[in-house]
């Protein structure tokens, strides 16, 4: 009888662990019952499963932990497969003091190889650059290419320029990463000290940008001068669209979306897509990618935002909101306590 109970309690807990809706700013543990830890993540989607890559702040806001991945077949319920990037496999300068953010993923077919690309920092955040690692398995562990910052450009550079831009090139800050229907990919990401978006192509091999890189032809300055952070790109019915944030550091603000037909432009504001209450802030989080929702709808997709805690940032939040492009290229942005797949069928 006490084996039987014991079993019974058992297959409740496994059954009561299954998670079976989206509950956004909740706490949001994985297979183990541990808060997941992956911030400023983007999602890859392979041979069937979903991973999630995210910067992991157990300690801190600092490199001090490393880039985490998680694994899941539903996007509800998601196991840990460790770090695909340690913190020691970047340069020194981007551990403890430094910062790797909002590293995502992309699969190369022609080599395939899994690329990665980041944001890295030293603590001024004055070295600015695009970290690119590559690994064999989606798990990695990703080996460390190098970093650098993919264009030079004289957009005006200030005479005392802390970030040495006119040697270097634009800093490369809030980034993602774009892989469209012709196999080509792309970064986005805040450059000119976070004033202006870059859009860049990028090579063959995912690796840095397209060369000669050709302002207009490979890569573009778009939203300039707009300060704008946290891109998050996606593509439906031939066009372009491109969600993002003001640059207010972790304080929450108005989100805004732009659209365009070529990727490198020009794009239209369509101004802020979130309705209702604490729409002012984005429902208190900033947008890190969009992903298409699984099923039959092409016009589905989910926001992924985090809610920064910056006083405990190990224990800051996802924001996963559901919403669908309507005509005249709409979005609407609504909060939801919790939801389900059914939320596309209404």
């Amino acid at each position: 009888m006490r084996i039987l109970i014991s079993f019974v309690l058992a297959a409740g807990l496994w059954a009561q662990g299954q998670r079976t809706a989206f509950e956004p700013g909740a706490v949001w543990p994985d297979t183990e019952g541990k808060p997941i830890q992956a911030h400023g993540g983007g999602i890859l989607l392979h041979q069937g499963v979903y991973y999630w890559y995210g910067e992991d702040k157990t300690l801190g806001n600092f490199n001090r932990t490393g880039v985490a991945v998680y694994s899941s077949k539903d996007l509800l319920n998601w196991k840990r497969a460790g770090l695909a990037l340690p913190k020691d496999g970047v340069p020194e300068l981007f551990r403890e003091s430094g910062v790797c953010e909002r590293p995502k993923v992309l699969y190369n077919k022609r080599t395939k190889k899994f690329v990665m690309w980041m944001h890295l920092d030293d603590k001024p955040y004055a070295v600015a650059s695009a970290g690119v690692a590559v690994s064999d398995t989606a798990v990695g562990p990703f080996r460390f290419e190098g970093y650098s910052r993919p264009v030079k450009f004289d957009f005006g550079y200030p005479e005392k320029d802390r970030a040495n831009q006119k040697e270097l090139g634009g800093t490369y800050r809030d980034m993602n990463l774009f892989l469209d229907d012709d196999g080509r990919a792309y970064a986005f990401y805040s450059s000119e000290d976070n004033w202006t978006m870059y859009v860049v192509r990028l090579n063959a091999e995912f690796t840095g940008p397209e060369l000669p890189v050709v302002q207009g032809k490979t890569w573009q300055r778009i939203m300039v001068k707009d300060q704008r952070e946290g891109p998050a790109p996606f593509k439906y019915k031939g066009k372009y669209y491109l969600f993002s944030s003001a640059c207010t550091g972790w304080k929450p603000n108005r989100a805004s979306y732009a659209v365009a037909e070529n990727i490198l432009g020009p794009w239209t504001v369509k101004g802020d897509p979130s309705v209702g209450p604490e729409a002012e802030t984005t429902f208190r989080s900033q947008s890190t990618y969009v992903l298409p929702a699984p099923g039959k709808r092409k016009d589905a997709f989910i926001f992924m935002a985090d809610r920064w805690n910056p006083e405990k940032l190990q224990d800051s939040r996802y924001v996963w909101l559901p919403f669908v492009v309507q005509p005249d290229d709409k979005i609407e942005l609504k909060w939801a306590d919790r939801w389900d797949w059914s939320v596309f069928q209404k």
